[in-house]
Parts: C-alpha cells; sequence; structure tokens
C-alpha cells in the first residue's frame, strides 16, 4: 500500500508504538581544478544501450517537424516536500529533485528506456583509462534570461560543483557527500577547444556521465549561467531568490514553503533546431507547483480537479478513480538504503562481518514490504542496495538473503555476542521522508527484529534529515545504522565512489585496501559490457561484507486527475519525470 509521501511525527511516532504488534502478529501469523589544457580524450563514444554511458552524437533529423500543440491552460502539481528550498545541488537537502527538474538543463539528456542521449552536450568521450571526459556543447541553446549557453558556462557550472579556485573549494562548501566525494578527485576543469569542457580526475571514473551530469543521475547537477566568482556566498544567495537556469521552464514567483510558478521556456534547448531528434518543450503554457504534506489534502485536491498530478498511494486508488483520476506508476523510484557505519574501527561490534551478516539475515523484508507498503505492486524485495534490477551491474545473486534467524543467531554467536551478550545499545537513525513512506516505521521493525531473534537492546531515534546527512561526513554516528532512502539509477557510481571508493571520504563505509582498490578498478572499466560484469563483481563483494543491508525497493505511485490524458513517468525516477510527455485536455 503506498501511504503519504510525508508523514508528521506525530503520525509516524504512533506507527513506530504500533509496529511491534504488527510484527508480532505477522510472526504468529582531489585535487585542485586548474586552468591548464587537458589531455585530448582517445576514446569516442559508442552506440547508446541500457548499460552505455557514452552514447555517440544522435543524427540530426532530415526536416523540421512542427512544433507540439501547446494547451494555454495551467497544470497544477502538487508535491509532499522540497526540502530546504536551495537551487543549487550541492547546498540542497531533501526534496530538491521536486522542483529542480523543472528547471534544469542537463548535459546528457535521457529516455523512457533509460539510455543516455544527447542533451546541451551533442556528443562526449571518455579516454581508456576512464580519468578524462570531454563534452562538446551544443550551440544553439539559452537560458532563461535569453543569453546563450556556452562552454564557458558549462565549465563554470562543473567548477562550482566539484573545482577549486583562488575564490575556494567546493570539497569545503558542498554539504552534498556525493559532491563531496567527486571533488576530492577532481584535478582540472578545462577548456581543451571551442565549445569543448574537460573533466580530468585524479583516478578513473567511468561512469561519471550517467552517475552526475546525465538527466538520468539522482542528483541534478544542471547547467547554470557563470558568474563572476566560482564560489561566493552572496552571488549563492542571490541566485535562490532568482534562479536562472537551462530547464522547460522559467520561474516567475516563489512563496516559500508554498509555491512556486513557472512559464514554458520557448527557446529550452531540447528542439529540432537545435539539431535534436524531437521537440521536448512542455505542451502547456504554465505550472504551478505546490507544497502539500498531507496526502488525504493532495487526493482530494486532483478528485475534485483542483489538482491535476500529486504522489498518493494505493489506498487512495478508489477515490481518485471517483473523481475521474487514474493512478500511474513510476517503475523503480526508491530503495531502502540501510547504511552500518563506523565499522571499520574495532571498538564496535559491526566491525565483525559476522555481526553485519547476521543483522541482515534475521530482517524478514516481506514483513515489510506487506505490512507497511501492501505488497509488490508499490514495494519489491530485489537487488542490494543501490543495485536495483536496472541498475548497471545487476544480478539476481544481489536479492535480498531471505530471513534466517537460526544462521544469524550462529553468526552474532561465533562474532562473540551470543544473544546479544556483551553488545550494547545499538542506535538506529532515521527520518520522517518526504518520498518514502513510513520510513521511520520499517526501521521499527527491523528494530524488532534485531530484539526478537538477535537478543539486541535497540533504540530507534527519529531525526533530521539534513542533520543525520551531515553527521555521516563525520564520526558522530560511527557504530550506529543509518535507516534512510535514496534515489535508484541507471548509473550509480557516485554512490560506488563516496561509500567504497574514497579512502579520504568523511562517509566512507570501509577501511579495507583492497575493497578501494576493487572499487577503483571497477570505476576505471570503459567498455560497457566488460564494466557491468565489473560492477557486478563489486556488488556481489560489497553485499558480502554488508557495510550495507540489502532490503528492497519501492515504484512511485501518482494519483492523475482527468484533465491529463497522457504521461507516463520515467523508470529510475522518484521526482517528477517525461515532463514534456504531460498532455493536458
Amino acid at each position: 500500500m503506498r501511504y503519504p509521501r510525508s508523514l508528521n511525527l506525530k503520525s509516524a511516532t504512533a506507527w513506530v508504538a504500533l509496529a511491534p504488534l504488527l510484527l508480532l502478529l505477522a510472526v504468529a501469523c582531489g585535487a585542485a581544478a586548474t586552468a591548464t589544457p587537458a589531455p585530448k580524450p582517445t576514446a569516442t563514444a559508442a552506440p547508446s544501450t541500457s548499460t552505455q554511458p557514452t552514447p555517440t552524437a544522435m543524427p540530426k533529423p532530415t526536416a523540421t517537424p512542427a512544433g507540439p500543440v501547446v494547451n494555454p491552460g495551467k497544470l497544477t502539481f502538487m508535491i509532499a516536500g522540497w526540502g530546504n528550498e536551495r537551487f543549487t545541488y550541492n547546498y540542497a537537502v531533501g526534496g530538491g529533485n521536486n522542483f529542480a527538474r523543472f528547471l534544469q538543463g542537463f548535459v546528457i539528456a535521457t529516455n523512457e528506456k533509460t539510455e543516455l542521449i544527447p542533451g546541451i552536450a551533442s556528443k562526449w568521450e571518455v579516454s581508456p583509462d576512464g580519468k578524462t571526459w570531454n563534452f562538446t556543447i551544443r550551440e544553439g541553446g539559452k537560458f532563461h534570461n535569453g543569453s546563450a549557453i556556452t562552454s564557458q558556462d558549462v565549465w563554470w557550472s562543473f567548477m562550482h560543483y566539484w573545482g577549486k579556485d583562488e575564490s575556494g573549494s567546493a570539497v569545503e562548501r558542498a554539504t552534498q557527500s556525493s559532491a563531496q566525494a567527486l571533488a576530492r578527485t577532481v584535478a582540472s576543469i578545462t577548456q581543451p577547444g571551442p565549445n569543448q569542457v574537460s573533466v580530468n580526475f585524479s583516478q578513473a571514473n567511468a561512469g561519471f556521465g550517467g552517475a552526475y551530469v546525465s538527466e538520468a543521475a539522482g542528483n541534478w547537477y544542471g547547467v547554470v549561467p557563470k558568474r563572476p566568482l566560482v564560489h561566493n556566498s552572496a552571488q549563492e544567495e542571490a541566485f535562490d531568490k532568482a534562479p536562472i537556469s537551462s530547464g522547460p521552464f522559467k520561474m516567475i514567483k516563489h512563496v516559500p514553503s508554498e509555491v512556486m510558478s513557472f512559464e514554458r521556456f520557448e527557446d529550452y534547448y531540447y528542439q529540432s533546431k537545435n539539431g535534436l531528434p524531437e521537440d521536448r518543450r512542455p505542451k502547456f503554457k504554465s505550472l504551478d507547483l505546490r507544497l502539500v504534506p498531507e496526502e488525504a489534502t493532495r487526493v482530494a485536491a486532483v478528485r475534485s480537479g483542483e489538482a491535476d498530478i500529486a504522489p498518493a498511494s494505493i489506498a487512495t486508488k478508489k477515490q481518485v478513480e471517483a473523481g475521474g483520476g487514474r493512478l500511474v506508476f513510476g517503475p523503480e523510484g526508491l530503495y531502502v538504503r540501510v547504511m552500518v557505519l563506523g565499522c571499520y574501527k574495532p571498538q564496535f561490534p559491526c566491525n565483525k562481518k559476522e555481526v553485519r551478516q547476521a543483522m541482515d539475515l534475521a530482517i524478514d523484508k516481506n514483513i515489510i514490504r506487506d505490512k507497511l507498503f501492501g505488497g509488490p505492486d508499490v514495494f519489491q524485495v530485489k537487488g542490494w542496495a543501490h543495485v536495483t534490477p536496472s541498475t548497471i551491474g545487476y544480478s539476481k545473486e544481489l536479492d535480498p538473503w531471505p530471513q534466517d534467524a537460526a544462521k544469524a543467531r550462529q553468526l552474532l554467536a561465533q562474532a562473540g555476542y551470543p544473544n546479544g551478550q556483551g553488545f550494547g545499545k545499538l542506535i538506529v537513525n532515521t527520518w520522517v521522508s518526504t518520498a518514502m513512506p513510513f520510513l521511520p516505521e520499517s526501521a521499527q521493525l527491523a528494530a524488532d527484529f534485531w530484539r526478537k531473534e538477535l537478543g539486541l537492546d535497540v533504540e530507534v531515534k527519529v531525526g533530521d534529515e539534513a542533520a543525520l546527512k551531515r553527521d555521516t561526513l563525520t564520526e558522530a554516528l560511527h557504530g550506529q545504522v543509518l535507516w534512510r532512502d535514496n534515489e535508484a539509477g541507471l548509473d550509480k557510481s557516485s554512490v560506488i565512489l563516496s561509500s567504497y571508493g574514497s579512502p579520504t571520504h568523511g562517509a566512507r563505509l570501509h577501511q579495507t585496501q583492497d575493497l578501494f582498490d576493487l572499487t577503483q578498478r571497477t570505476l576505471g572499466v570503459v567498455d560497457p559490457v566488460e564494466r557491468a560484469k565489473a560492477n557486478n563483481e563489486l556488488a556481489k563483494r560489497s553485499r558480502d561484507e554488508s557495510y550495507e543491508l540489502g532490503i528492497g525497493y519501492m515504484n512511485i505511485p501518482w494519483a492523475v486527475g482527468p484533465r491529463v490524458t497522457q504521461w507516463q513517468p520515467y523508470p529510475l525516477a522518484f521526482y517528477p519525470s517525461n515532463i514534456h510527455g504531460i498532455v493536458l485536455k
């Protein structure tokens, strides 16, 4: 069953209190960026496939098709949350995807098959060692203020996200773990030729294109107009008040914690006159994005016609249909990410692999699926951590371990903690998610399994998302569990790098040199077939180490009103996607 995307703490606490009863019933039943020239990449991009991160440029259409028929009306889109309302990914926390996708333009685009296709970049190349990415920036694109998108703007955007110059460094400024981890590996960001931008890494990153600068990425490193300084707080505050980007809509009004209003951007780059194969400008004139945390209010608005699209639940299907609407699913949008932090330190019980594996084996993931989410239509017990079925490197061998309480107890005893003796208190940190329902309740169910099956003393703490994410960059949560939501994706090189591939990153999950080496070798595999194999082997090794536990992923239901005659969200997108595919009456 799909539940509200945003729960108040009171309802969360109530469900946490009920969770033990549910369980009992169920059981009974880098270096600095410089301006020096970059080496010329030697490998050209190959044609796109679902596991191919570097496609060639698409051919130009032989004829210029007519633009889309534009409905003069307004689409009203309701969203459960949009975090701290910052308009730069480095500083945004929780829910930014829900508004940024309307504003941002991406160097690499995607389609309904999750293939990577040209966007602001007409083509790209990656060197054989995976350390240099070179992008050719297409001509004809414009920003919302009417200025042309140039390679200098792309260079500035990349520098702002990951670079270092006399005005500062992204490593010190970024609050997002993926931005910090990548910035540590950036050797330089350069402009080696006309309309070209190169990103040069100190270590290989063959997944950079798909995992960081594509529309298919879980982050939103969009292209914005260059500013006088790469890093400047006053300029960043001014940008938040009047954001200008390169996406399909431009912002015309922002009332914090209430509404963001947008207009269709006529000069959006993704159209045939700029050499692209279709016109992706929206088919309606304006958009109101409204912040409505309560699911009942959102569903009532869709039913009455006050809203056109909103996140909903299986439980509200009849209500939505009674108003002439329907539920539409976005496949494979989010996964439950369970991180056991700081376990490379010997003073913590989780330092022993047997403990981490016991914790995984003690959980009945099917109970979480059925009792909280209502079954497999919404929640699938498949994949491991960031590797869901559509992710590069997935295989069925990575699906979650079934519950084996006897083996879990045996492993815990082998580690020296029979029936939890001498283990101490286990703290499980979580938050009330704006994207995944019943996140605290699923953490509480896991805690109940650990108490019942392993004899552990467990405390679940429901905290602030932004604060907990900051704490993962420090030692504050070491020896504890972080039970969180995270976006699924085609290419999860950003997670691989930050969690397993960077020995100096604060959010790393281990301190094992051969695992660092394996991760870095994997990130250096450019060939798509070999890369899928390498990612699969790395995932199997990481799953065996169990610094993360495998739970499953969620499909995202949306309530769609009768004015919307066509819309199908893209796979691997928990946020509003395929906006150009929305057709209104």
